[in-house]
Parts: C-alpha cells; sequence; structure tokens
C-alpha cells in the first residue's frame, strides 16, 4: 500500500471544514500526492452500530472518502449485498440518530464523510436546515 495515506496521514488543522470544502481538501490531497483518491463505501450500523463505529473509525485511518450509507427499508436501486447489510443494519435497531452520531464521530478524522440517502428519508426529516449540512457564515 502506498505510505503517502495508509496510517500516516493526519486529520486537519483548526476547525472542520463543512462538507463540500472537506471534500475538495481531501481530493486536492490525494492529486498534491499523485495518487487516485480512495473511497469506501458502509452502511451506517452494519452489521451493528458498534461494530460499525469501528470498522468506520479504522477505515477513516486509510481511506479518503468514506461513503456512509443511511440503511432504507426498500433500497430497490441498490444491489443485494448492500440491500442485505442495510436490512441486518435495521434489524440491528439503526436509527437516524446513530447516523448522526456516527458523523459526529467520524468529523475529526482525515476522512471527507459523505452520506448517501434514498429520497424518501430525507423528505420524511425535511429539507430545511439543519439538514443542509453547511454551517452558517460567520457573522460580518
Amino acid at each position: 500500500m502506498n505510505a503517502t495515506w495508509r496510517g500516516t496521514r493526519q486529520p486537519p488543522a483548526g476547525p472542520v471544514p463543512d462538507a463540500p470544502a472537506r471534500f475538495d481538501q481531501v481530493l486536492a490531497h490525494a492529486r498534491a500526492g499523485n495518487r487516485a483518491a480512495l473511497a469506501t463505501y458502509l452502511p451506517a450500523g452494519y452489521p451493528t452500530q458498534a461494530q460499525s463505529l469501528r470498522i468506520l473509525h479504522r477505515l477513516a485511518e486509510v481511506t479518503d472518502v468514506i461513503e456512509l450509507g443511511w440503511p432504507y427499508s426498500e433500497p430497490s436501486l441498490d444491489g443485494k449485498v448492500i440491500q442485505k447489510a442495510a436490512a441486518r443494519s435495521l434489524a440491528a435497531g439503526f436509527r437516524v440518530r446513530h447516523l448522526l452520531e456516527t458523523i459526529h464521530s467520524l468529523a475529526a478524522s482525515s476522512a471527507s464523510v459523505l452520506v448517501m440517502a434514498y429520497y424518501p428519508p430525507l423528505f420524511k426529516y425535511g429539507l430545511a436546515p439543519p439538514m443542509t449540512w453547511r454551517r452558517p457564515a460567520p457573522p460580518a
């Protein structure tokens, strides 16, 4: 494995940037190292919430981007493996608070975290703030 990312990357200094800025920063870091960015995917809460957090924190040490799946009961567009993983997460008691706890837990890592979701759960919770995930501009 390439030593430029295998466990040697440090979390960014200072405040954690908003998601789009963090993603751009991670891609720029990979480009500067003349390498491809590594992205991984895991449904939140799979196989259990505790195991998921351990796996995701380990992934955050060696990956640039973590695609965090929001488990959904009707994942018709996902393949069989992801459908089964999401079903297992839901059967283990996954709740939206687990997704938010996971995002918060990964915020200090050097990986960019993207949430992959179907529209119905987003619609249920609302698309107005605070679901925009962008930080407000500092006061002038």
